[in-house]
């Protein structure tokens, strides 16, 4: 005998929205009466063309631009073990001087193509960086001691992010190590 909600569990089941128990039942129904078979194949044609059934929509000329930009201003907090992992990496790599006295850089990577490098940076007490401008997007990890930049003080695990365009002075007062991301095509602005 046929279950009397058949027809309803073959549309469901077209849909992939029955569970293990109805599934069964409508399986134990498909293999007693074959006859249900081709029913079923229907439900599953029209469930398929769903998608193709809807109008299509626009896509807003701005979008691209709009959803880069919503990436960008998000800000990626870097987690306990990735700073920890920046820490370890910074012990065991190669530090050269730096031009400006009391700093030191490590240098992970530089992309000519992509036109940015990443490293690792080390300031004595008192130090101050150059007064620059981005060319591109710029993150900053604290991994030691402190980081000031436009008058708020950044400390270990602080991420910092800056878009294109900004300018800043960073300086330490009491020293520190940061990791760095930036572009290769910053400009040094004169004060």
């Amino acid at each position: 005998m046929l279950p009397e909600n058949i027809w309803e569990l073959a549309a469901l089941y077209a849909l992939d929205l029955l569970d293990e128990s109805e599934c069964r039942v409508l399986e134990e129904a498909i293999a007693q009466f074959p006859e249900l078979q081709p029913q079923l194949a229907k439900f599953q044609e029209t469930v398929s063309a769903i998608p193709y059934s809807a109008p299509p929509v626009p896509v807003a000329v701005d979008l691209k631009a709009r959803l880069f930009e919503r990436i960008a201003s998000q800000e990626l907090e870097p987690n306990s073990a990735s700073v920890a992992a920046l820490r370890e990496q910074a012990t065991k790599i190669s530090w050269e001087p730096f031009s400006i006295p009391g700093m030191a850089i490590a240098k992970l990577y530089v992309n000519d193509e992509k036109r940015e490098m990443a490293c690792f940076v080390r300031a004595v007490a008192g130090v101050q960086f150059p007064n620059h401008r981005h060319a591109g997007n710029e993150e900053i990890i604290v991994l030691e001691g402190d980081l000031v930049i436009d008058e708020k003080t950044y400390g270990s695990g602080d991420y910092i992010p800056s878009i294109s365009g900004t300018v800043h002075q960073p300086e330490t007062v009491g020293g520190c190590t940061i990791f760095l991301r930036t572009s290769l095509d910053d400009e040094i602005v004169e004060s």
